[in-house]
């Protein structure tokens, strides 16, 4: 989840591209500024990276950060598997 005008966002995304790229993920940013209730939800407090309704990150995220939440979730797919 991002806003216009967002540093934080920018960052965020940057970090999330480089991941995708490399064939970490997929991802896709939501404006809140666009639907009432993701603006009721998250407000200022964004970016906000959720993945499959669970929030990963609020604010900032690393590269390192989201390798490991990454390969956590991969992990706990094989589990369920």
């Amino acid at each position: 989840m991002s806003r216009r005008d967002c540093c934080l966002c920018d960052d965020a995304g940057a970090v999330i591209t480089a991941a995708a790229e490399q064939g970490w993920c997929t991802w896709e940013s939501i404006n809140v500024e666009q639907d009432k209730g993701l603006l009721l939800r998250y407000g200022m407090d964004v970016p906000v990276l959720v993945s499959e309704g669970e929030v990963l990150f609020k604010h900032r995220v690393t590269a390192e950060q989201l390798e490991s939440a990454l390969l956590e979730i991969a992990d706990r797919g094989r589990e369920a598997a």
